[in-house]
């Protein structure tokens, strides 16, 4: 099945114009390879360099901002993380919404998916939408404690 897919992101390149070079087929397969969770810069570069020793950092930013132009991955900036990439072609709800605080993320649902579809489709007249949103705010646990924290620090001077 993963070969099968490999297949499919090689013609979606090509309809893109894009070569397939040996580092953009190594990286698409490191990336079907790790679907199932986020990767970090460094484990994609680390993977690279081991198979294409030498391998420019900037050929790898660029291969993933193509990537992540049409769609086959997107970039998620997790606070206590940083920088990290997923799979998302083929997937069909792919919005997270992260702590600021603690970086705990999670998934969005169908049903949010689907009043933000609605939203659109009411405010804009936007309709069939492929979601990929990340939305960066505080958990609740996270808002709790700020709220307890603030109401302390207000409450010093009096």
């Amino acid at each position: 099945m993963v070969m099968k897919k490999h297949k499919d992101l090689l013609a979606i390149l090509r309809h893109n114009n894009m070569r397939i070079t040996p580092a953009r087929r190594l990286l698409l397969q490191y990336i079907l390879d790790n679907q199932s969770s986020g990767i970090s810069l460094r484990n994609i570069y680390a993977y690279m360099n081991e198979r294409l020793p030498g391998i420019d950092r900037s050929s790898i930013y660029r291969n993933l901002e193509n990537l992540k132009h049409i769609e086959i991955i997107q970039e998620l900036n997790l606070p206590t993380v940083g920088k990290q990439f997923q799979y998302i072609f083929d997937k069909k709800v792919h919005h997270y919404y992260i702590c600021k605080s603690c970086g705990k993320l999670n998934k969005g649902n169908k049903t949010l998916f689907e009043k933000i579809e609605s939203a659109l489709k009411e405010v804009h007249g936007f309709k069939k939408a492929n979601l990929s949103v990340i939305f960066y705010g505080h958990c609740a646990s996270c808002s709790k404690k700020k709220k307890v924290l603030f109401y302390c620090t207000e409450n010093l001077g009096k």
